[in-house]
């Protein structure tokens, strides 16, 4: 099978499907199938960050894109879902891409400095990670680390990434299950970024905070929100 999709490509499709996917939660909340859709952003998302880890020449300001578009993004997200400027008891998906990328990072340092009979002891960082992200409630929760883990790990045993992944959607809930379709796009991954440049990174970025804003303000006009 010809692999034609590129990081870039996976981009859009992960976007395209969280448009969808927030659009049915807050506009067409009766357009279940919106919601199935949806579930393919996230997969796609956290694969990304694992490539994203591995290619960067610059982890530091890659880290720190990331935290600077979780904190721009809360306000829009809060409104959009919760209808008031900060919310305590919910985070957006920014957050967890943070803490799943801290959780790589700081696996794989452990990893090199253990005995390789206590190598398992290197997954210390990422439960920390995971309990940090079940403290402060963002998408997805420990979960999302776990799923960015295993995409890590198994980065190079796709089935294996497949199988640890769907228990885990498994133990979340029966609609998350349809987020195993992200694997399809994910099997024709070239392993090239593809064309943009920084122009179209950037507005991967921004998409997040001011598509929620759109769709928040989209929510008025109707008299939805």
């Amino acid at each position: 099978m010809e692999k034609r999709l590129s990081s870039n490509i996976l981009k859009w499709i992960a976007v395209i499907s969280m448009t969808i996917d927030h659009m049915g939660a807050v506009l067409f909340p009766q357009q279940i199938w919106m919601r199935y859709v949806g579930r393919m952003a996230f997969i796609l998302y956290a694969f990304l960050i694992t490539e994203g880890y591995v290619h960067t020449h610059n982890l530091k300001r890659y880290l720190g894109r990331l935290s600077l578009l979780a904190l721009i993004s809360e306000i829009p997200f809060d409104m959009l879902f919760h209808r008031t400027f900060f919310y305590w008891p919910s985070q957006n998906v920014f957050f967890t891409l943070v803490l799943g990328l801290m959780g790589i990072f700081l696996m794989e340092k452990a990893a090199g400095k253990l005995p390789v009979n206590w190598v398992f002891l290197s997954l210390i960082p990422v439960a920390l990670m995971g309990i940090i992200a079940q403290i402060i409630s963002c998408d997805y929760r420990y979960f999302g680390i776990l799923i960015i883990t295993v995409f890590y790990i198994f980065r190079k045993r796709p089935l294996a990434a497949f199988a640890g992944i769907g228990l885990i959607q498994a133990f979340m809930n029966t609609i998350q299950m349809f987020g195993l379709a992200a694997f399809l796009p994910i099997a024709l991954y070239n392993g090239k970024k593809g064309r943009g440049g920084k122009v179209l990174q950037w507005l991967f970025y921004f998409y997040y905070p001011l598509h929620m804003a759109a769709i928040y303000v989209a929510g008025i006009l109707l008299g939805i929100i």
